[in-house]
C-alpha cells in the first residue's frame, strides 16, 4: 500500500512540502487483527493532526482526529478525496 499511499500524498502535497513525514504499514502496530495508527508518534500536540482512513480500527486510538473515508478500488469516478480538499486546504 505504500506505493498507492505515496502517489496520493504526492498529489495532495503538490510540491508544497506540507507533508513533512509519511507513515505506512511498517509504522503501525498490529493489534486484534487491525493495524493501529498511533498519531502520537507524529506529534505530541494532536490538535492539528488528522487521519484519513477507510478502516475504523486504524484510528481507534484517536477517533476525534479521524476523517472516515470509503475504500477505493480503482474507480476513476470516485471523488471522495476531491470532496475533502476544501476542508484540508
Amino acid at each position: 500500500m505504500e506505493i498507492y499511499g505515496s502517489a496520493v500524498a504526492d498529489k495532495l502535497d503538490n510540491s508544497r512540502s506540507i507533508l513533512k513525514r509519511r507513515y505506512y504499514r511498517q509504522h503501525c502496530t498490529l493489534e486484534l487483527g487491525s493495524y493501529i495508527k498511533d498519531l502520537s508518534v507524529v506529534h505530541s500536540d494532536l490538535s492539528s493532526i488528522v487521519i484519513l482512513d477507510n478502516s475504523p480500527g486504524a484510528y481507534r486510538s484517536h477517533p476525534d482526529n479521524a476523517i472516515p473515508i470509503k475504500s477505493w478500488f480503482s474507480d476513476p469516478s470516485d471523488t471522495a478525496l476531491l470532496n475533502l480538499l476544501p476542508m484540508l486546504d
